[in-house]
């Protein structure tokens, strides 16, 4: 199981490895639950906040401690204990300057999510009270750290992706013209709950009217009614009781699909595919792109949107596969050749403005020895269902 302490001084190793390699005394890891970016405390500490945000601090060669804010005092802690070093300040700017100065060792400090997660004014407050130490942003380095999953690890995305397709299995048995997208939304949440699944995100896709025409748009299911002839795209992203994130999306519809529509599902099929077969060690993640694009295009659509990421215990993660973030090998991020043991998240989205035809699906991806194996057993492929359900 990942809380094994097998598995924490796994990561703990290849953290101070890491930590010696690149010279940092320590290391402020933050967290935030305001929407995927809290899997990094999870990592460090398997600690699963509940709210709010906080930090890890670890110094080279010792046991993190966790300094949190104090209304988090209250709350419920890993049953594992990870972590014996818990500290609750009242400011917790603060709080985390006195961890910093409890150990002499603090002068080179390593930030991990320093441009996404950590707030301003506790970054400025390390800088103004602890002014002879070095301060650079160390999220490249904890993201190669974390981007090989154990065997634990991918037992947990093994069960998350068992829930997604509980929910899929679900859908397929509701969905029918006339329900909402609400009542749907609800279905797929009671599975996810009854099954463990936490932190639901469920998004619904189609092509809406718009006063310049018709565009593609996504949201939170609402009271919108499906239609025969709707194409009702769902993308459902959670995690399981192990805190591991997956990704399932399919293209669902009644009536049979216009041409446009079998055309840019058969394009997202292919993109799929030929992303999956070109997967496998020591493939960069620029040339699985590459590979994505050449398929899309084979079937005369266009690809406009990135194809895909990494996921773990956190729901974006390094590598990046996409057209906007991977240009060629020398802009390919942290982590850009894949190795076995990495989770990808495939989903090329396309856009066709001439027929306003939408294709959208998604699967999540375990890197092995050989290739890669996709976690859901359904098909990519647009599902077409009897309109009585």
């Amino acid at each position: 199981m990942s809380g094994s302490f097998r598995e924490r001084d796994r990561r703990w190793n290849l953290l101070h490895t890491a930590m010696a390699e690149e010279g940092y005394d320590v290391l402020v890891i933050a967290g935030s639950d305001y929407r995927g970016h809290k899997g990094t405390l999870r990592y460090v500490a398997d600690y699963n906040l509940a709210h709010r945000y906080g930090y890890s601090v670890i110094f080279a060669g010792h046991e993190p401690m966790m300094v949190l804010p104090q209304n988090l005092a209250g709350g419920r802690r890993p049953k594992t204990g990870w972590v014996s070093d818990y500290r609750f300040p009242h400011e917790l700017a603060v709080g985390l300057v006195e961890a910093l100065k409890s150990r002499q060792q603090n002068r080179r400090i390593g930030i991990v999510g320093l441009g996404e997660i950590m707030k301003v004014q506790e970054y400025l407050h390390i800088v103004r009270e602890l002014p002879q130490a070095e301060v650079s942003d160390a999220t490249a380095m904890f993201e190669r750290v974390r981007a090989v999953k154990s065997e634990a690890e991918l037992r947990g995305a093994e069960e998350s992706a068992y829930i997604t397709d509980r929910c899929f299995e679900r859908l397929l048995e509701i969905a029918r013209p006339g329900i909402t997208e609400r009542a749907v939304a609800a279905e797929m949440y009671s599975t996810a709950a009854a099954l463990g699944g936490e932190d639901p995100l469920f998004l619904t896709m189609y092509a809406d009217e718009e006063p310049g025409g018709p565009c593609p748009t996504f949201g939170a299911p609402r009271d919108r009614e499906l239609r025969a002839h709707d194409v009702f795209t769902f993308s459902y992203e959670l995690v399981g009781p192990a805190g591991y994130w997956v990704e399932l999306s399919r293209m669902v519809t009644f009536a049979p699909p216009s041409e446009p529509v079998r055309r840019i599902a058969g394009a997202v099929s292919a993109g799929m595919a030929a992303a999956a077969q070109a997967i496998g060690p020591q493939v960069s993640t620029a040339d699985v792109q590459k590979r994505v694009i050449e398929a899309v295009e084979a079937e005369g659509v266009k690809s406009s949107y990135w194809s895909g990421h990494g996921l773990g215990l956190d729901v974006l993660e390094e590598p990046w596969v996409g057209l906007d973030v991977v240009q060629d090998d020398s802009s390919a991020g942290a982590v850009p050749v894949l190795n076995p043991g990495m989770v990808l998240a495939l989903h090329p989205m396309l856009w066709d403005a001439g027929t306003a035809a939408m294709g959208y699906m998604a699967d999540t991806h375990i890197v092995t020895d050989t290739g890669c194996r996709a976690l859901s057993q359904f098909p990519v492929q647009l599902y077409r269902l009897a309109a009585g359900g």
